[in-house]
Parts: C-alpha cells; structure tokens; sequence
C-alpha cells in the first residue's frame, strides 16, 4: 500500500498538476466560480418543482400526496388539469425549465470573456457572438428526417455547443482583431464607448456569418446521414451499452469530464438519451405490465439504464462523508458541512468546485476508481438477482437511498445505495488521510482534501 500511494504522490500527482495547471483549464474553471450562484439558485428551484410546484409531482399530484385536488376543492384527472391553478403551475414548472438554457446562456457568455482575456480582443463582441452561434445551433431545424430534429434540437447537444461557440468566438474574433484593414473607419469625434465597438463590425458579422455557414453544414450534414446514425445505435452502442465494460469506460469518461470542470453527463449524454434511456423505458413498461402480478420482484430486465447510474453518483457524498471523518483541515470541513444540503439533494456541482474536486490532482485517483466501483457492484448485485432492475425514473434531487428505493420499487435498491456508499468512504479514507501528512495537519493552508 505503501509503495501505491508513493507512486500516487511521485508520479501521477504531478501529472494530473501539469494538466490542471493548463491556462484552458483554468479559463473553465474561472466561468464555473462566476456561476455558482446561478447553479444554486436553479438546482434549488428545481427541487421545489418537483417537491411542490409541479402539480403531477409528489406532493401536488393524485398519485402523491394530492393536495393539488385539496386547493381545487376536490377535483381530480382532467377536471383537475383544466383549473387554473393547474394551468399556473405547469406555466410555473416550463418556466423553470427554461432556466437551464438560461444558465447555458450565462455559461457561453462567461467562457467567452474568460478565454477572450487568454488570446486577446473584445469580451463583450466575443460574448455576444458566443451566444449567437448557441442559439443559431439549438434552433436549427432538421425538414426532412423527423429524428434528426430530436437530436440537433435534443438538449444532450446544448452543453457541448455552448462550449464550442464559446470557444470558437473568442478565437475567431481574436484571430480578426489582428487584422487592421478589417476596422471600420468612424469619425475622430465620436466617443471612445462608442467608436471601439463600431470598428469591430466587421469581425463581428464574419464571425456570426462564419457560425451560420457552420450551423446550416452541420445541419445538412447530419440529415443526409441520419439513417447511418440511427442504423449504428441500434446495431451497435445499444447492444455493447449492456456490457460491463461500455459502462466503465461510459462512467470514466463522465467523472473525468466533471474533474476537468466541465458537465460530465450533458457531454455524453446524448449516449444516455439513445442508448441508456430506452433500455430504462423498456424496463419500465415491463413494469407497469406486471405491477399487479403477486410475487413478481421483476429481477429480469435490462441492468444498465439511466437510474442504474445514480448508484455511481452516490460516491460524491461519500467524498463529503470521508473528508468530514477523516480530514484534519478546517476549511474543507467548514465547506462541507456548508454544502451538505445541497449534497443530499444531489446538489454537487457547487461542491466540486469549493472543496475543490475540479482540477485537484490529489482527489482524481479516488473520483474516478468509486464510480467504477459503484458500477461493477450494482452490475453484480442486479446481475445476480439480489436485487431488481431499476424499473422506474426518479428526480435527479431525489436523496440518495430514497431514490434506490423509488428507482427499483425495492428496499432493496436503498440498501445497495448504503452499501456503495460505505464502500466508497472507504476509497475516499486513505487518500484523505494521506493529505493529512502532507499537510501536516494545518487546516485551512491547502486546498487538498
């Protein structure tokens, strides 16, 4: 064990340094600490949605507690939907839908300004032009091939798009804006606020023009080919996506992506969304169809969907769990316990950053191996029939336990969420304690856990 972490703190610890040292990297970092007040408020808003506004959810609808048919004076089905109240309060919940593009906007604009300061030239015209290609790409449409619209549309693509056009217009405009024949000429008397955004029209309308060509290529491009795509995930990435392995490298790809700052699920999910969720429907009808019939635990059915994998998420408060038994400084303990009611809804974006996860060399290893652990735990418990298939969808803030309970119909499934849960504050423990040492024991001086 000894000879382990000596290779840990020797070899891969540097490395993981250099690569998080990277000004890029840096640059996503930054964006993501100007927006954790906007990811609260919205995680936030999202859990009263589901908690109490939404008037099919658990709280408002007949199949939850109903005290949506209470305020209505008892009304129930489609007497119910067509009261005002639950007009308002779908009108409320597609309002806080919306304001996840509302923080892709945020997310675009901050990146573009973050990066615009590493290669040069205006942070407001790369901003706007940033926003422009996001909203150009998820407004295209696909005419002639119905499935195409659902992809390019399809939320999965939004995140990477944001990043995409972030990127591209910060170095597109900082690429023209070397260029002195493309600055428009205005008169010597105007003010300095407004002249300098004037000469750059021309950069700014290559730019966005630049982003349409793009956007209309694209477009064509995946239309004329869409029968190929959808020919490949039927043949292909659905069948491999029921092997272990697809679903470790599936989960090793979403935790690095989230150690580099970035939305680990929004950028794979499209694989989620086409090959993961209708294994989860296909469960679930299965479900419903045998919901009445005695003693049928339904163990058979597809053991990778998309609640499958709420069992991987279980080790971020694993992390929170490890750093609060074990760590000797102050200031990561101070900041867990700050974020532990975000945690507990699954809240952790916030919590990545803070601690910080995003970046630190020290807590890669362990973010990675728990996930992968949870994984081949859950594939094995389900595999072997000791505990059912996650037959139904939870809430992404459903609690942890709770939501293996809910996700399997079974207590079973709460129980399989404390196993990988203690499982993994065991993998968390000795690389905290290892900081410990390194740190010699002076809370508040590093950022490792």
């Amino acid at each position: 064990m000894e000879q382990f972490f000596d290779w840990v703190e020797c070899s891969f610890v540097p490395w993981a340094g250099r690569f998080s040292s990277n000004k890029y990297m840096a640059a996503i970092r930054d964006t993501f600490y100007r927006l954790i007040p906007f990811i609260i408020i919205l995680y936030v808003l999202r859990i009263l949605r589901w908690a109490v506004l939404d008037p099919e959810g658990p709280v408002m609808g007949e199949n939850g507690i109903g005290f949506g048919a209470v305020i209505t004076g008892g009304l129930y089905g489609e007497e119910y939907q067509a009261t005002a109240f639950y007009r308002f309060a779908r009108l409320f919940s597609e309002a806080i839908d919306f304001s996840s593009v509302l923080l892709l906007m945020f997310l675009t604009m901050t990146l573009a300004i973050q990066l615009t300061k590493i290669w040069g030239g205006d942070k407001s015209l790369a901003a706007f032009c940033a926003l422009g290609g996001f909203f150009m790409f998820t407004q295209m449409e696909a005419e002639y091939v119905s499935g195409a619209a659902e992809v390019l549309g399809h939320p999965p693509i939004r995140v990477p798009s944001a990043f995409l056009f972030a990127v591209l217009s910060a170095r597109i405009l900082s690429w023209l804006d070397c260029v002195p024949r493309l600055r428009l000429h205005v008169p010597e008397s105007l003010p300095e606020r407004v002249a300098k955004p004037l000469e750059r029209c021309i950069p700014a309308a290559l730019t966005l023009v630049s982003f349409l060509v793009f956007c209309i290529v694209v477009t064509r491009l995946f239309v004329a080919s869409y029968n190929e795509f959808d020919h490949f995930i039927q043949t292909v990435l659905r069948p491999a996506s029921q092997t272990l392995v697809f679903a470790l490298v599936y989960q090793c790809a979403i935790w690095f992506l989230w150690w580099c700052g970035l939305f680990g699920e929004n950028f794979v999910e499209i694989f989620n969304d086409f090959v993961y969720w209708p294994a989860q429907l296909a469960n679930q009808a299965t479900a419903a169809a045998s919901m009445f019939t005695t003693g049928d635990n339904l163990t058979q059915g597809y053991v990778f969907t998309s609640e499958f994998f709420r069992t991987a998420d279980v080790h971020v408060l694993a992390l929170a769990a490890a750093v609060l038994v074990f760590s000797e400084n102050r200031r990561l303990r101070s900041v867990t316990w700050f974020m532990l009611p975000l945690l507990a809804f699954n809240i952790s974006l916030p919590y990545f950053f803070c601690l910080p996860v995003v970046l630190n060399p020290s807590i890669l290893l362990p973010f990675l191996i728990a996930p992968l652990a949870n994984t081949m735990v859950a594939w094995a418990a389900i595999s072997w029939g000791v505990v059912p298939v996650f037959q139904f969808t939870t809430a992404g803030t459903v609690p942890v336990v709770l939501s293996g309970i809910l996700g399997t119909g079974s207590l079973m499934g709460g129980v399989l969420h404390l196993v990988v849960f203690i499982l993994d504050v065991f993998i968390y423990a000795p690389f905290v304690i290892v900081a410990n040492r390194a740190n010699g024991g002076q809370g508040g001086k590093e950022d490792t856990p």
